[in-house]
């Protein structure tokens, strides 16, 4: 596509004639590697790529920056954001956009372009004049002088708001512009920079439009004689003129730093909380704003040019010390709820324009639009499910091939968990639109109202539908691997035409699930299997119900572990309908089914436990010992196993807390073991250390002269017991709060802003 520039409409062909389109470039020859590309005609336009070469039949060069919200830019030629093209098919008149040069660029460029009026009539290759372009090797704000702070993008979204230009700068650290706001005392450091500018300004909004805003600008100027340098000044920018104008009074602005360095400007400012411009008070300590973002090439005396190297907003307003990320507007969710559906992961990300993937569907007739968009990941992929289960479901892909997105129809097999794309029909569907950039995969296609899949038809007018969404890291031949990014299914089946909030379907079985498991294996398990082991020779005089206290604890335990064990078995199958096919969830599964069986066995093996002076007593103890032990492990694998299994939208970092679990089970299990060789050592009361061991034939407490009193070492033994209670629960309550709130980070995010927020 990046070559022909066709845009491969079936059934149709370029037009012949003089394309009724046009460029205009300016300036007419740049020597800042920067010019202005615009692109208009007679007609609206539904669709257009523009790409500059150094020859019409050559590949394409530089990058598009300052991309308007309703186009987007493609990689071509292995250089990102070296074509630009629509992101909605909605009629447009014109498409203004800046070109930036490669570094030591010094060459004619041509523009060159492909515009569709429709369907099947589209100008495919013309070009603009050639424009001499220059551009001085230019590196990033390292490079703007040993002034400047090299650290500038460190601490952005912990310890200051940042706002960057173009979006998603301040993570890849490759922004043009950047303003950075912290606190600094009872003021605000504004840390600002602009490269291949003369200025760059920072303003605070109650929207996200121009118009009735404060202005901090740090501008370059060389018009009064005598002074050339960087200043900063206070503005305001004038209500419905899109104009802005300086105050003749710089009050509570104080620049601290300046420096404008090989065309490069950067500057770091103190803003007093109160500003004040005409009868306008801005508090920015109290009051959230929109934070605007703003640079340009060109500066006269007593005011800016206009920002034609950078120009950003906000999202939402915010408080300038909440320091959560800043969220800019993303064109893939205008309509949401309004005029299409929207479905995303994590759960109501759509709102916020969070999500870490999102579909769109638009239904305009008998015409289905969808749109598929993840920020990571080889795929991603919608299905349409009759169920909320994954099976017999026509299922859409967007992957990534070489750094190209492909469209196709798969098959989710009944039964199996597992998806295929052999002898499924790839037609009914038609990609429109697709980019990868940055690791980031978009896709618009339409599909017919009406498909065959496998004999199934799929009738998206009159049938309705659960949505699934699934996004995963590696790719088969033929085919898309495991979901291990995510996996979630819509709570709602719809008609695809009913426009409404989806939400995800909810995960209480699964949630049910995970916590009972900890719960038992990591809390109540862990407890009853150190009271059996150790503590047979501990509170020897007291006693629980006719039955020393070790055997009472140890049962109670082991019963609310047995409980939980198969109430969470029981939960998982109803909320999965079946087993699983794929890994890792097979193997967690595998992991956790041997547990069961081991679990709900053992009370069965103990209630015909031989008589203790019985020949075969021995036999029973090693046994209940190898079964109870086997599944304490096999509970511990499965909770690792359960970390990659996209469902339970659990963290990597949750294996340290497991590891920490498992440090300081088998530390507990040496000290003890050692307090117990020692105690045996003195010649006292030995102590129980091993289960498989049985000094004492009796449970009552009161059955021997020796059992009354407490073996050596006896303190010791409770002060471990206590502290291993403590730290199992501790450990058990942080995994099941993790597993109740996953995907944590999302609940953590959504938790600071609010507390942000009051």
């Amino acid at each position: 596509m990046c070559k022909d520039m066709m845009p491969h409409h079936a059934g149709s062909s370029p037009q012949s004639s003089q394309s009724p389109y046009s460029f205009v470039v300016e300036p007419p020859a740049a020597d800042n590697g920067v010019v202005q590309v615009r692109l208009s005609g007679s007609s609206p336009f539904v669709g257009v790529m523009i790409e500059g070469r150094t020859a019409l039949d050559g590949d394409s060069v530089g990058q598009f920056i300052n991309v308007p919200d309703n186009f987007q830019t493609l990689k071509c030629n292995d250089i990102p954001n070296s074509a630009v093209t629509h992101s909605e098919n909605s009629p447009k008149d014109k498409i203004q956009v800046s070109w930036e040069a490669p570094d030591s660029f010094d060459e004619d460029i041509y523009f060159v372009a492909t515009v569709v009026m429709n369907y099947t009539t589209y100008w495919t290759k013309f070009a603009s004049e050639p424009t001499r372009v220059t551009k001085r090797t230019v590196g990033s704000i390292q490079d703007l002088g040993n002034t400047i702070n090299k650290n500038l993008y460190e601490g952005c979204g912990t310890r200051k708001n940042c706002l960057g230009s173009p979006v998603g700068c301040e993570t890849k650290k490759d922004c043009v512009a950047l303003i950075a706001v912290r606190r600094s005392g009872k003021d605000y450091e504004f840390e600002m920079m602009a490269l291949k500018s003369k200025y760059i300004a920072a303003g605070f909004s109650l929207d996200d439009k121009m118009g009735g805003d404060a202005v901090v600008e740090c501008a370059y100027e060389n018009h009064r004689e005598g002074f050339e340098g960087v200043n900063a000044y206070r503005s305001w920018n004038v209500p419905n003129q899109k104009a802005n104008q300086r105050q003749d009074s710089n009050s509570g602005v104080t620049l601290r730093e300046g420096t404008y360095n090989d065309g490069n400007t950067y500057c770091k400012v103190l803003v007093s909380p109160l500003t004040a411009v005409g009868d306008v008070t801005f508090d920015l300590e109290h009051n959230p704003y929109y934070l605007l973002l703003a640079a340009g090439k060109s500066t006269a005396e007593g005011k800016v040019g206009y920002h034609d190297v950078a120009r950003e907003s906000s999202l939402a307003s915010k408080l300038l010390t909440d320091y959560s990320p800043i969220v800019v507007h993303d064109s893939f969710y205008d309509g949401c709820n309004v005029d299409k559906s929207c479905f995303g992961y994590p759960d109501k990300c759509v709102e916020d324009q969070s999500c870490q993937a999102a579909a769109s569907v638009l239904v305009q007739g008998t015409t289905y639009n969808f749109k598929l968009k993840s920020k990571q990941g080889a795929y991603i992929a919608l299905g349409l499910s009759e169920d909320d289960k994954m099976g017999g479901d026509s299922v859409m892909e967007c992957v990534q091939e070489r750094n190209a997105v492909k469209l196709y129809l798969s098959w989710n097999k009944p039964g199996e968990k597992a998806n295929t794309r052999e002898k499924v029909n790839q037609g009914g569907i038609k990609l429109l639109n697709s980019s990868y950039s940055d690791g980031v995969i978009y896709c618009e296609f339409t599909r017919d109202a009406s498909t065959q899949l496998m004999g199934v038809n799929f009738d998206l007018i009159r049938e309705k539908y659960f949505l699934l969404l699934a996004a995963g890291s590696k790719l088969k031949e033929k085919g898309v691997g495991y979901h291990d990014i995510f996996f979630t299914v819509s709570g709602q089946k719809r008609s695809l035409s009913d426009v409404a909030l989806l939400t995800s379907q909810s995960k209480l079985f699964v949630r049910l699930h995970g916590s009972f498991m900890v719960a038992a294996w990591i809390g109540t398990a862990s407890i009853g299997i150190i009271f059996a082991r150790y503590f047979k020779q501990t509170w020897v005089e007291s006693s629980l119900c006719a039955k020393d206290l070790w055997f009472a604890w140890h049962r109670f335990f082991m019963l609310i572990t047995w409980c939980l064990t198969i109430v969470a078995c029981v939960l998982i199958f109803i909320d999965v309908g079946g087993w699983v096919s794929s890994t890792p969830s097979l193997i967690h599964a595998i992991f956790g089914l041997c547990t069961t069986v081991l679990c709900f066995i053992q009370p069965i093996g103990a209630a015909f436990r031989p008589h203790p002076t019985a020949r075969n007593r021995p036999l029973f103890n090693w046994m209940h010992w190898l079964v109870g032990n086997a599944a304490h492990i096999c509970a511990v694998l499965a909770l690792f196993f359960a970390t990659p299994v996209a469902k339970a939208e659990l963290p990597p970092w949750l294996d340290w807390i497991l590891f920490a679990y498992v440090i300081l089970y088998v530390a507990v299990h040496i000290l003890l073991t050692i307090a117990g060789c020692i105690s045996d050592s003195k010649g006292a009361e030995r102590v129980n250390t091993f289960p498989l061991k049985d000094l004492n034939t009796s449970r009552s407490a009161l059955n021997s002269v020796e059992r009354r009193m407490d073996a050596p070492f006896s303190g010791f033994r409770k002060l471990l017991l206590f502290i291993h209670i403590v730290g199992v629960t501790a450990v058990t309550a942080a995994i099941i709060v993790i597993i109740c709130l996953a995907p944590i980070e999302a609940q953590l995010s959504t938790l600071q802003k609010k507390i942000m927020s009051v």
